[in-house]
């Protein structure tokens, strides 16, 4: 059969494979011929996990993510604050943890009915300039990095839960993921989370505090997203995002609806006076007093205490009324 491998070259294949080296096929093989099909080494060592669908959905998660975590952050360190996501990618967890620096703030957490842990990465540039702004700083002197003290653990570790709560909220689309943490290490050779050749989903964003930047990235190994991996499509984040627009809309329809059924006191003033207390105790039944409004002016018309309307005052049939001319902002 034409294009069969000989022994020869299937036990080279083998050999390369157990050993992680990589056969370029396409330098050393002849031109292939019209019409035949491209052929892709596959890495045996580090096979795909996750599909390209499953990668572009997360990008869509982590998007929003994004999003929540400015809003998380923005009050709590006080100054603008961006977050832009620069790559979603699968690797080994050995390759991810050789491109953390030292020390870092790595914080490990748990997700509801998930096995196993993932991985929270603030860089330490980050760490250090949010450290600066919670402690009075401006956030604009030279980072330097250093190992944390007990009282900045604790700091880092707020900063942690308010990143959790942004990334709960990103993934409720798919999955309620209720994280809780674990520890915070700030080396990352002591991570054990998984095996290191276990394949993870890397999500990196970087950060921008005014003039100053840093990187965040979150790890999710493939054995702890497996459970809900047939939930992780486009189509499931898209529906999902439709019921809640539409059960928001509902929900603001019944609100309305409520709020529309809801009595409020309307009064109307029709001036002041001033009176001494001596002028008080001598009125009696027909006497006049003069107000402070002339006949030709509006009138105020009070809901619920506060003035809302301007008016002029009438008839209808034999009922005394108003025909309101302005509204009052």
């Amino acid at each position: 059969m034409a294009g069969t491998l000989s022994q020869d070259e299937i036990n080279a294949l083998l050999t390369a494979s157990s050993s992680g080296v990589s056969l370029d096929l396409e330098e050393e093989a002849s031109p292939a011929p019209a019409g035949s099909r491209h052929v892709r080494i596959y890495n045996f060592r580090h096979p795909d996990k996750f599909s390209k669908s499953h990668l572009s959905t997360m990008e869509l998660i982590y998007e929003g993510f994004s999003r929540h975590l400015k809003a998380a952050l923005f009050i709590y360190v006080r100054q603008s604050i961006n977050f832009s996501l620069a790559s979603v990618e699968q690797q080994s967890f050995e390759e991810y943890l050789e491109a953390l620096p030292t020390p870092s703030s790595l914080i490990t957490f748990t997700m509801k009915s998930l096995p196993g842990s993932a991985v929270l990465e603030i860089s330490p540039e980050l760490t250090f300039l949010i450290l600066d702004r919670l402690l009075g700083g401006l956030g604009d002197q030279p980072v330097k990095i250093r190992d944390l003290t007990e009282i900045e653990h604790g700091i880092i570790r707020k900063v942690a839960d308010r990143t959790l709560m942004a990334f709960r909220m990103a993934w409720s689309e798919i999955y309620d993921v209720e994280p809780n943490i674990e520890s915070l290490e700030t080396n990352p050779q002591l991570l054990q989370v998984v095996p290191p050749n276990e394949i993870v989903a890397v999500a990196t964003l970087e950060v921008r505090i005014g003039e100053a930047t840093g990187a965040m990235s979150i790890c999710l190994p493939y054995l702890t997203l497996e459970p809900i991996m047939p939930k992780l499509t486009r189509q499931t984040w898209f529906s999902a995002r439709f019921e809640q627009r539409d059960s928001e809309n509902i929900e603001s329809a019944n609100v309305q609806e409520s709020l529309n059924k809801v009595f409020l006191p309307v009064s109307i003033e029709l001036g002041r006076a001033r009176l001494t207390v001596k002028d008080l105790l001598a009125l009696k039944p027909g006497d006049a007093i003069e107000l402070d409004t002339a006949a030709s002016n509006d009138i105020r018309v009070l809901v619920n205490g506060r003035l809302k309307f301007l008016a002029r005052p009438g008839l209808i049939g034999k009922r005394l009324a108003v025909k309101t001319t302005t509204t009052v902002e």
